[in-house]
């Protein structure tokens, strides 16, 4: 084999993005190789890798087709697809939360995507897309979130990549890691995500936005929208080059000239719930809760307190609410569940309300709107 597809084979670039690591296995690899002729030629192509690496920039770019091996970072897709649950500790305005569910899928080949209420006030979509930006194909992440009805859409590229460590970093596609960027540490099962911002201009010094401990709670529901699209694939979602022009961040304060709005994005569904409510009065200070949730929560009667973890929507409501939708829902089959929090403490346990209905199973279609009905009608012992 060549020397230069033995490199390129062997490491990759620029997926191993840390300097050193690559100098020292590429001067073993060197010094085991016959000292011929062409030593003097092998020395220039050592140094322009090297050189190459160090610029974040690939040979393999300079091959015809497109692989996964020219999109920086590209294994992050596989690592963040799945249920993921944990505490969010947030200096925003909409607060810390105990815990928050996500669950992230493919929504087309090249796209993995989730779409959460995390309280009756905030509302969090998150996708992960490959697009063409400065002619190369890069990883991007837009995050709309939205408090009390107003809100912004945020978009950071993958620039910074630790594989090794687990470690992946998207910023502002204009300014870099001076106006904002997030940070994804995964471990094991664990994922640790970091927000930095310097509060809309304001500080020199970036400050900590929020903080996301989760853990994985299960991969299985995403198998097979992965199996469905082949996810991940190299292939460009949306072609950026002009995205951001005459702008001195990728943020969006209005949704008028997002060049990627939520609407038309693809492979979800909705649902519609209806609810009644039986045996009981209710009251205005009560709270709702609607959950679809990928795995049952009970075993017979039993219930099972470490199956929360699957939740992948919840909605925290009024209490006269008849009616809610579940926009952005992933296909697949869901158990319904509806509660009635009498105290206001968001833990549905004895002396609350819920729906006897335990294995009220709906099916989600791509791009259906479907309607199910709950009714909660059973006091919680």
């Amino acid at each position: 084999m060549p020397f230069i597809n033995y490199l390129v084979k062997c490491y990759k670039f620029p997926v191993l993005n840390e300097f050193d690591f690559i100098m020292k296995k590429l001067l073993l690899k060197y010094n085991g190789l016959n000292q011929s002729k062409s030593t003097f030629g092998i020395k220039v192509l050592l140094l322009i890798l090297i050189t190459a690496s160090m610029q974040g920039t690939s040979y393999s770019q300079g091959i015809r087709g497109i692989d996964e091996n020219r999109i920086l970072g590209f294994s992050f897709f596989e690592k963040i697809i799945g249920q993921w649950e944990g505490p969010v500790n947030s200096s925003t305005p909409a607060g810390n939360f105990d815990v928050w569910y996500v669950d992230f899928r493919p929504v087309s080949a090249s796209q993995v995507s989730q779409y959460s209420n995390m309280d009756a006030n905030t509302v969090n979509y998150t996708s992960f897309f490959i697009v063409k930006h400065n002619e190369k194909l890069k990883i991007a992440m837009r995050t709309e979130g939205v408090f009390m009805n107003k809100g912004c859409v945020t978009y950071e590229v993958l620039d910074s990549v630790s594989e090794v460590n687990g470690y992946y970093r998207f910023s502002d596609f204009q300014s870099g890691e001076k106006r904002a960027y997030t940070e994804f540490i995964f471990k094991d099962d664990k994922l640790t995500m970091q927000t930095f911002t310097n509060k809309f201009n304001k500080e020199q010094k970036l400050s900590l936005h929020s903080v996301w401990e989760a853990k994985l709670a299960s991969r299985k529901a995403a198998d097979k929208a992965k199996e469905f699209f082949g996810c991940p694939k190299p292939i460009m979602v949306k072609d950026f080059t002009n995205a951001f022009k005459n702008m001195k961040e990728s943020i969006f304060f209005t949704f008028e000239n997002d060049p990627y709005p939520s609407d038309p994005q693809p492979y979800v569904g909705s649902v519609t719930v209806n609810i009644e409510i039986d045996n009981f009065e209710l009251k205005e200070e009560h709270e709702l809760f609607i959950v679809l949730s990928t795995e049952s929560v009970f075993e017979g009667l039993k219930f099972k307190k470490e199956n929360l973890k699957y939740f992948s929507k919840y909605a925290f409501i009024p209490a006269y609410t008849k009616s809610f939708t579940f926009t952005n829902v992933h296909p697949g089959k869901y158990y319904l569940y509806s509660y009635n929090d009498v105290n206001g403490d968001k833990k549905h346990k004895s002396g609350d309300y819920m729906s006897s209905d335990i294995n009220n199973i709906i099916e989600v279609i791509s791009n259906d709107k479907i309607t199910a009905e709950t009714i909660i009608d059973l006091k919680i012992p």
